[in-house]
C-alpha cells in the first residue's frame, strides 16, 4: 500500500510504499475513499503550529470517509464492507478523571497524551489505515452519497458539536460570530437544521454574508460587524428584535475581543453563550451584566461521539443537506496541489483527497 509520510515537520510529505498493516484488537482496518483536508495543512507540517506531533515519521490527515476491510478481536459492532467516517478526536476509554486526549494524524491534546499518540500515530492519508474502533462512526443508510461529500461531514461535526452544547432548541434566535469562515458557515447551516426560528450570521464582509442569507429562506439574517463593541451589540439586538437566545462564537485567530463581546451583550436574560473559536487576546467579561442577566458562558472543544452520530442521522433523515458544499475534489497522488488549495479555500468550501478504486 502507499502512504503519505511525515519524517517530521519542516521537511516534505514522501509517497511511501509501506507493508499493509492487520488490525489489532479493538481496531479496524480502513481503506481510505475521501479525504478533507485543513486550512492550515501546510502551515502544520512546515512546523509552523504549537502542536504535539506524533513520533515520525508518520502519516498526517484528520477525518476521512472509508470502507473496512478488516476487524480486530474485541471488535463486536462494525464488519467488513461498511463505509464509516473517521472521528479523529479519541479520548482513552479508561475509567479516570481526566482521560488522555488526541486529535489522531495531528496532535496530542492533554498532556498525558504521549503513549495514545504513540499507539495511533497514523491519519487518514494513507491507502489503508488503522483506527481505534471507537474512532469510527459508522455510515449505514446513505449509499445515496458520495464519499466525497461525505467526507465534508468533518465541515459540520465541530460547530454540530457546539451547538448542541449550548442546548440549541427549535425555535429559538442563534447569533452566530464569524459566520463566513469554514466551521462558522456551516455552523449556520447546522442551526437552520436543529430549528432556529432566526439566525444571525455575524461577520465583517457583507458579500459572503448576503450569500448565507440567500440560503436561509428568509430564517438568516446579516449582520456586518464594525468592531465597534456598542455599535454592534445594538445591530445583533435590532436584527434580533430584542436579543438572541444563544450565541455561537467561532471566529478564528481574532485578534480583539470586541466582536465577541458584543454577540454576548446581545443575549436575552439567561441567555447562553459558546466559545468555539480561537482568539489570541483575553476576553474581558462585564462581570455585573454576566450577573444581573443571568448569562451562561461555554467553553467547548470539539464533539462528543454522539454529536456525530446524530449529524449523521440528520444528513440520513434528510433535515441536512451537504449539497451546499462546494467540493474540489484532487487525486491522492497530488497531494501538494490539494493542500495549496485548502489554504486558499473559505466558507462553504472543502478541499478533498480522493482515493484510486481497483
Amino acid at each position: 500500500m502507499k502512504a503519505w509520510m511525515l519524517d517530521q515537520p519542516g521537511q516534505p510529505l514522501v509517497l511511501r510504499d509501506i507493508d499493509t498493516p492487520h488490525a489489532r484488537p479493538g481496531a479496524v482496518l480502513v481503506r481510505m475513499e475521501a479525504v478533507p483536508l485543513l486550512s492550515y495543512t501546510r502551515d502544520y507540517l512546515n512546523g509552523a503550529l504549537p502542536y504535539a506531533y506524533p513520533p515520525g515519521p508518520f502519516t498526517p490527515g484528520t477525518n476521512g470517509v472509508g470502507t473496512i476491510i478488516e476487524t480486530g478481536a474485541g471488535v463486536h459492532h462494525f464488519r467488513a464492507g461498511q463505509r464509516v467516517a473517521v472521528n479523529p478526536y479519541l479520548t482513552s476509554t479508561e475509567s479516570v478523571d481526566a482521560p488522555a486526549e488526541i486529535l489522531i494524524g495531528l496532535t496530542g491534546i492533554s498532556a498525558d497524551s504521549g503513549p495514545l499518540l504513540q499507539d495511533f500515530p497514523h491519519g487518514t492519508l494513507r491507502e489503508v489505515a488503522e483506527f481505534p474502533a471507537a474512532a469510527l462512526v459508522p455510515l449505514d443508510g446513505l449509499d445515496r452519497l458520495s464519499s466525497d461529500q461525505l467526507a465534508t461531514l468533518s465541515k459540520f461535526a465541530i460547530p454540530f458539536g457546539g451547538l448542541r452544547r449550548g442546548r440549541l432548541v427549535a425555535g429559538e434566535t442563534v447569533a452566530i460570530n464569524g459566520a463566513t469562515g469554514a466551521f462558522g458557515s456551516a455552523a449556520v447551516l447546522a442551526a437552520l437544521a436543529m430549528g432556529a426560528s432566526t439566525v444571525l450570521a455575524l461577520g465583517r464582509r457583507a458579500g459572503p454574508l448576503e450569500s448565507l442569507a440567500r440560503m436561509g429562506d428568509g430564517r438568516v439574517v446579516p449582520v456586518v460587524m464594525t468592531g465597534d463593541e456598542g455599535v454592534d451589540s445594538a445591530a445583533i439586538r435590532s436584527a434580533a428584535s430584542g436579543g438572541v437566545d444563544l450565541a455561537f462564537d467561532m471566529v478564528g485567530q481574532a485578534t480583539s475581543p470586541n466582536s465577541t463581546l458584543a454577540a454576548l451583550l446581545s443575549l436575552k436574560r439567561r441567555g447562553r453563550m459558546v466559545l468555539m473559536g480561537s482568539m489570541t487576546v483575553p476576553l474581558p467579561l462585564p462581570y455585573g451584566a454576566m450577573l444581573r442577566n443571568g448569562w451562561e458562558l461555554i467553553g467547548h472543544f470539539m464533539y462528543a461521539s454522539a454529536d456525530y452520530r446524530a449529524l449523521v442521522a440528520m444528513v440520513r433523515a434528510g433535515q441536512l443537506s451537504l449539497d451546499a458544499i462546494h467540493v474540489k475534489r484532487f487525486p491522492f497522488d497530488a497531494i501538494e496541489q490539494a493542500i495549496d488549495a485548502a489554504g486558499t479555500l473559505a466558507g462553504l468550501e472543502a478541499a478533498v483527497v480522493t482515493f484510486p478504486h481497483d
